[in-house]
């Protein structure tokens, strides 16, 4: 029994720290929306605490003396622990696994492995009178900002030669010509890394085979629009290309 809870102190001290680690590191990034951060840390305080009285209990409580009890109630209490202690040890189970998960692999953000079936959208639902992506000047916005702005027009024409300087992950499928094409890529996420949406502008350069996938990059160019898989689509035609590394904040957030 003491073991047991022992083990839960444990447990409930080491997930509390490793949520605030995770906060002052940043990688807390990777998996959920800055805005939600105060649940992060709310909860690695609320883990501190119960693993601090746990440990201060244990060590003020003496162990009970079997032999001083009666046999019916130590008899009672065997039972009721047989019938609670799977519950018990299940809840040990439920600390254990994402404090190993967080401890054994390493902390990344999501890339162009993670968009898989899902696939990668150039278009995004625009609020009406959501005025605020166009007011931003064009060398100001971030991949986020041009796919709203795509999504916003009928006419894609009216993107033609306007500049555009931006940074994100390079991702590239079947639909492709390896020799010129890729996307620079970036995930959104409104909440956590659960509902994430890829989002790519297409890159046109000669040198599109030296940028490897999830390669971060920084592309500057001008706007051109061109087929692209049966449709007429602003294409970002580069005129620098320069690594870069990942942004402290990689998601994007609408």
């Amino acid at each position: 029994m003491r073991t047991r809870l022992w083990l839960q102190a444990a447990l409930e001290l080491l997930l509390g720290l490793y949520l605030l680690e995770t906060l002052i590191t940043g990688e807390i990034s990777f998996y959920i929306a800055e805005r939600f951060n105060w649940l992060a840390v709310l909860a690695g305080v609320i883990l501190l605490v119960m693993g601090s009285v746990s440990v201060i209990t244990l060590l003020t409580e003496a162990p009970a003396d079997p032999q001083l009890a009666p046999r019916t109630v130590t008899l009672n209490a065997n039972l009721m622990g047989h019938t609670h202690q799977p519950a018990r040890w299940l809840m040990l189970v439920v600390l254990a696994i994402p404090l190993a998960l967080g401890i054994l692999v390493p902390a990344r953000p999501l890339g162009a492995s993670a968009i898989g079936q899902s696939g990668i959208t150039t278009s995004l639902t625009v609020a009406a009178g959501d005025t605020n992506t166009f007011s931003i000047a064009p060398e100001q916005r971030n991949v986020l900002d041009w796919v709203r702005a795509f999504s916003a027009t009928t006419n894609p024409e009216e993107f033609s030669g306007q500049p555009a300087d931006l940074i994100g992950f390079v991702y590239r499928d079947a639909r492709f010509d390896e020799a010129s094409e890729f996307m620079v890529a970036r995930f959104t996420v409104s909440c956590c890394t659960a509902d994430a949406i890829a989002l790519g502008v297409i890159v046109n350069t000669e040198n599109a085979r030296e940028w490897s996938q999830d390669a971060w990059v920084r592309v500057r160019g001008r706007f051109q629009t061109r087929q692209f898989d049966g449709k007429v689509t602003p294409v970002l035609v580069a005129e620098s290309i320069e690594p870069t590394a990942m942004p402290d904040r990689p998601y994007l957030f609408p």
